[in-house]
């Protein structure tokens, strides 16, 4: 018994850790330097908003510390109202009618544990905050709100929840939830991962995060 308690006690620094490290390259930090356009004769002042769906070019990142080259595909959702950069070697886009999602090239995409998802709420931010924590927490057990800037769409409330209780929710999967404020509703940003790959994913959502843009 002793044993379980320390091993728990454990796994929850372990995610509180790791959360602290996929917060940190998220909001409020300039870490992305585009550089030219690698499918079209785009000149290196284009910008995203000047960038079609679909296009693609490459980036340099900051992951831990370290400057990394990732190749990026520019996505541009007139109907949900928003646009961002995903890293397209590293997940795949799955395009609904109310939604889009980037999943882990290695999860099986329809039961994936590593993905983001972008949707459209016709509820207002404030409303779609309070609903969301109240859903959250009949799953998890440390469910935290707070404000958050991002780069590309300003300020937005940002939940994180660990600590997965009962059955039906994995002990080791982490959510990062952000909500940006729309006139008529709001842009709900979910990033699913695990505590093994709050590092890898739970960073680089992240940084996917902090490119997005409302259009609407």
């Amino acid at each position: 018994m002793r044993e379980k308690k320390l091993i728990r006690a454990v796994s929850t620094s372990v995610a509180s850790a790791l959360l602290l490290t996929a917060m940190l390259v998220g909001c409020n930090e300039n870490s992305v330097t585009k550089k030219p356009d690698v499918s079209s004769d785009s000149s290196q002042t284009e910008t995203a908003m000047e960038r079609k769906d679909g296009e693609r070019f490459e980036a340099v990142i900051v992951i831990e510390g370290q400057e990394e080259t990732v190749k990026y595909e520019h996505v541009k959702n007139d109907k949900i109202g928003f646009e961002l950069d995903y890293e397209y070697e590293s997940l795949i886009r799955i395009t609904e009618s109310d939604y889009e999602r980037f999943v882990s090239v290695y999860d099986d995409s329809k039961k994936p544990s590593n993905y983001l998802e972008i949707a459209y709420s016709s509820e207002k931010a404030e409303k779609t905050v309070k609903t969301a924590k109240s859903d959250l927490s009949k799953s998890y057990k440390t469910v935290t709100v707070e404000s958050c800037e991002l780069e590309g769409a300003g300020q937005c409330q940002r939940i994180n929840v660990s600590d997965a209780k009962g059955s039906k929710t994995p002990k080791d999967s982490l959510q990062t939830v952000y909500i940006i404020p729309l006139g008529d509703g709001c842009i709900v940003a979910a990033a699913h991962y695990t505590i093994e790959s709050a590092e890898g994913f739970g960073a680089r959502f992240s940084q996917i995060v902090n490119t997005l843009s409302i259009i609407k």
